[in-house]
């Protein structure tokens, strides 16, 4: 379900912080961030590295942090927990001895979240109506506290929200033990959540947003619900046609978060089967279903295949939005699947339409790509020599190349696997194997064709090996501008005149390896733009290439140099340019 919307921060914005001294004497930076109508804002920071200082994010009733050292990933670039509020006052206090200046981070982005939609017969209420509304869910949503012999369940899911692809998301996942019952901190939820490793380490886990007794006043928010800490890494993913399962080692779970067992066996065709979720993000609900035979689906244009998926048919609570990914139960606390997909009805809410059927992606074919980490194998880590790998983009044309040196302390071969986590990230290899004595390479470098504005960019490659912990190297690149540089000249120079005429060349010549377009030409102020075709032969100019005008003027000109102007804008940035050449007519 998506929650709400990215907003970036300009470069110049955090000049409008302001220092100011405690009265012990402590220098603090201090500088608020205002979205309107926001129901909650958290910031992205990049390039953070406060060493022993300190960032916290503060309102009228909620702060957290603080945020020290290279932040949350110790790569400089990380999300924050969320402000409920549409103003977040961003309070930095230094170590002793740094200077005011220059900040040692900056905010690129924010995440405001939207007012949510509440469904109607006649379609859905959005803005001040949806808030008065306060509960987005379906009216005929079950409190799984009404249900005593599913109320432990109720401590192994968890509602989550996470940052992806300019847009904050809202989704649904379940605690899942090892079969030792290591209390790993695996999370277990759908591949079409949580599906690269940027979005796991901005999710968010809360795991008692839910009512505190059968018939007690639902809670307003999540303000108050144990939370693990913010971020987590992405283990392994399947997207729709391989069975739609993502498991991520979070940081952390709070204490009342039980773990849930599992079972690789599918459950027959009449088997009663329920559903523990937060629809629409909204509070803890639960379903009840049975499983029916089963049938190939297409979701937003993605094969689901019969044998991957439960066809389950709810006649008792419903499945919403924001559902997706929690756990489907055999019996309290025995996962066999995660929800995929509801019904699709546009015209209709979800309690109009009740029963339906809905799509669980089976357990036991994720087991299959999960069982390394869920049955906690022996596993050696594979280190990499570099963990920081940084990059540039210019015009295009992306820096050399580098090679990583992984190892293992384990003298037998170790089998591993890497995982680019941006798609402008190019491995030379993905799989291979390592030893103590026997040590691997990989080359990693850049596809410059992936970025389409300057900025700076980071990510990660995973290096993963059997159920050991991941390791990564982190990723960054700077993208400069794709503008061209046209240098104009103008021979002979001076022009002499020759029998009435001055001849002359302006020739435009483009240097930086950036196609462009001539699209005004001024001569001492006088328009002349209308004659680029007759006078270049062309207004385009190619990359590294030139354009030249051979021309004959007569009359009389005005005493000292001659004023030209050229104006264009570049191939696929669309960016402007503005040069100018003098020539003196003699």
């Amino acid at each position: 379900m998506k929650m709400g919307i990215h907003r970036p921060v300009a470069d110049n914005a955090l000049s409008a912080g302001a220092w100011v001294t405690t009265s012990e004497g402590q220098p603090l930076w201090r500088m608020a961030l205002r979205s309107p109508g926001s129901l909650g804002m958290r910031v992205e920071f990049r390039n953070f590295n406060v060493g022993n200082g300190k960032v916290w994010l503060y309102d009228g009733a909620q702060a957290v942090g603080p945020y020290t050292s290279r932040g949350t990933f110790g790569n400089g670039q990380f999300w924050t927990n969320t402000i409920l509020s549409e103003t977040v006052t961003i309070e930095y206090e230094p170590e002793a001895g740094r200077p005011e200046t220059p900040l040692p981070f900056a905010i690129h982005t924010i995440s405001h979240r939207a007012t949510l939609a509440v469904p109607t017969r006649r379609g859905v209420l959005g803005g001040a109506q949806a808030a008065a509304a306060k509960d987005p869910a379906a009216s005929c949503n079950l409190d799984p506290n009404c249900y005593p012999e599913w109320q432990p369940a109720m401590s192994m899911v968890s509602a989550l929200l996470f940052e992806d692809d300019g847009a904050e998301y809202g989704c649904s996942g379940s605690a899942v033990a090892t079969r030792d019952d290591s209390f790993i901190p695996y999370l277990l939820t759908a591949g079409h959540c949580i599906h690269d490793e940027q979005a796991a380490r901005s999710l968010e886990t809360f795991w008692t947003y839910q009512t505190s007794a059968c018939g007690a006043p639902p809670p307003v928010n999540r303000k108050g619900s144990t939370q693990s800490a913010v971020g987590g890494h992405l283990l392994a993913s399947g997207s729709l046609p391989v069975g739609d399962y993502s498991l991520v080692l979070l940081q952390d779970v709070p204490s009342g978060v039980t773990f849930s067992g599992w079972d690789t066996g599918d459950p027959g065709v009449g088997a009663s089967l329920v559903g523990i979720h937060h629809p629409e993000a909204s509070w803890k609900r639960i379903s009840f279903g049975d499983r029916i035979a089963d049938a190939d689906a297409v979701v937003e244009g993605s094969d689901a295949p019969a044998n991957l998926y439960y066809q389950i048919n709810m006649d008792k609570g419903v499945v919403e939005p924001g559902s997706s990914g929690s756990p489907l139960f055999s019996s309290p606390g025995i996962i066999v699947g995660t929800l995929t997909y509801g019904p699709a009805s546009p015209d209709l809410t979800a309690c109009e339409i009740t029963p339906f059927v809905a799509g669980y992606a089976r357990f036991s074919n994720a087991y299959t790509y999960l069982s390394d980490y869920l049955e906690n194998l022996p596993a050696a880590q594979v280190l990499p020599a570099q963990t920081d790998l940084q990059f540039t983009v210019t015009n295009q044309q992306a820096s050399s190349p580098q090679t990583v040196t992984l190892t293992t302390k384990s003298p037998g071969q170790v089998a591993f696997r890497l995982r680019a986590d941006a798609p402008w990230i190019l491995l030379s290899a993905t799989t291979g194997t390592v030893s103590a004595k026997s040590p691997a390479q990989v080359q990693i470098s850049i596809d410059s064709t992936k970025f389409v504005q300057p900025d700076e960019y980071s990510s990660t490659v995973t290096i993963l090996s059997g159920a050991a912990a991941p390791q990564f190297i982190n990723v960054a690149v700077n993208v400069t501008p794709n503008q061209s540089n046209v240098q104009p000249s103008i021979n002979p120079n001076p022009v002499i005149q020759s029998g009435g005429l001055w001849n002359f060349t302006v020739t435009l010549a483009e240097t930086a390896g950036v196609g462009t377009t001539l699209t005004a030409v001024k001569v001492n102020g006088a328009d002349y733009s209308s004659s680029i075709a007759g006078w270049f032969g062309s207004n385009h100019i190619d990359a590294n290439g030139q354009i030249s005008a051979p021309l004959s003027a007569t009359g009389r000109f005005p005493p000292g140099d001659q004023y030209f102007e050229f104006f264009g804008v570049d191939d696929g940035s669309g960016q402007t340019w503005y040069r100018t050449a003098t020539v003196s007519f003699q």
